[in-house]
């Protein structure tokens, strides 16, 4: 038998094939006891959207750009943030808060969900409301829920070293299209907070990443 009869075994060099790498630390599945500020979170909105449109307090829940500058009620900011219009508007919110308010508290720990997410939302807020005419209300998670999105994005991309650059880039791009962008109008959705609160998250996850560490979500 000569050497052209024996054997061959290709080498992974050859097709330019990555070899199997470890799982990373968001290859392992969060634990459910990570949910608890989530799902708190979204009986806070619960319990506030109920209150809008049940009882007169209620009017004291939205913001404005006239609200804030004009009579400095600003905890109309954080109380906006979990102030709904009615329960299907809440409910259009609620996969992102439950899902990615789950994931960034068991990756991430609480300094980055609830208290820097719901930061960004006050700022998105803010910025939101100086844009619009001092009269128009702004209320919902929207702006705040886009940001969670972003702020995944930015970890997953820094964190996920299952896979190549390249690949978490097409994954990152392609999950954007398909979840970020309305496939319908609607004129009383604030798609400037959405903008916003993308925006805000991108920019805060990318000052933040240096100082924050992935943990195992157990």
């Amino acid at each position: 038998m000569n050497d052209e009869d024996k054997d061959y075994y290709p080498d992974p060099e050859d097709f330019n094939i990555e070899p199997r790498r470890p799982p990373g630390p968001l290859a392992h599945f969060p634990s459910l006891r990570h949910s608890m500020p989530a799902l708190l979170c979204f009986f806070i909105c619960y319990m506030a959207t109920v209150a809008y449109y049940r009882y007169p307090a209620g009017e004291y829940l939205w913001v404005s750009g006239r609200s804030i500058y004009l009579n400095h009620e600003y905890w109309r900011l954080l109380t906006a943030i979990f102030t709904h219009a009615d329960l299907s508007h809440l409910l259009a919110n609620a996969l992102i808060l439950l899902v990615f308010g789950w994931m960034l508290k068991a990756y991430f720990g609480w300094i980055v969900f609830p208290l820097f997410t719901i930061l960004i939302g006050l700022i998105t807020n803010l910025i939101v409301i100086t844009v619009y005419d001092p009269g128009t209300k702004l209320l919902g998670a929207s702006g705040m829920a886009y940001a969670m999105v972003a702020l995944w994005l930015v970890f997953y991309l820094r964190h996920d070293v299952d896979h190549r650059v390249p690949v978490r880039m097409l994954r990152a791009v392609g999950f954007s299209l398909v979840m970020m962008f309305p496939s319908t109008f609607d004129p009383r959705v604030s798609y400037l907070a959405h903008a916003v609160g993308f925006g805000a998250g991108l920019v805060a996850g990318l000052m933040v990443l240096p100082f924050i560490s992935v943990r195992e979500p157990v």
